[in-house]
């Protein structure tokens, strides 16, 4: 951890209603705690400022997906998109 003061484990309220991007954002966040950073940290190494990670981690729309793909990378992971079982249309 490089910040001063240890994360804390609160969620916040929801930026959103998309209950994906409350899922995604969740991931998101429940990751950087596991790594014990900051938001500032990860903002700062994903190139985005504190403001855009907490709306990202929770679920607000407007952000550009290459936004939340360098704070996934911050966190040392990879979007990829799976099949979900149901037949499109």
């Amino acid at each position: 951890m490089t910040g001063t003061s240890a994360p804390r484990k609160k969620t916040g309220k929801p930026a959103g209603d998309d209950p994906v991007l409350l899922a995604l954002g969740e991931q998101l966040a429940q990751r950087r705690r596991d790594l014990g950073a900051l938001q500032s940290d990860i903002a700062d190494r994903a190139g985005v400022s504190r403001s855009t990670l907490h709306t990202i981690e929770h679920g607000g729309t407007g952000v550009r997906w290459e936004k939340v793909a360098a704070v996934a990378h911050a966190l040392g992971l990879h979007m990829s998109f799976e099949p979900d079982g149901h037949e499109p249309g």
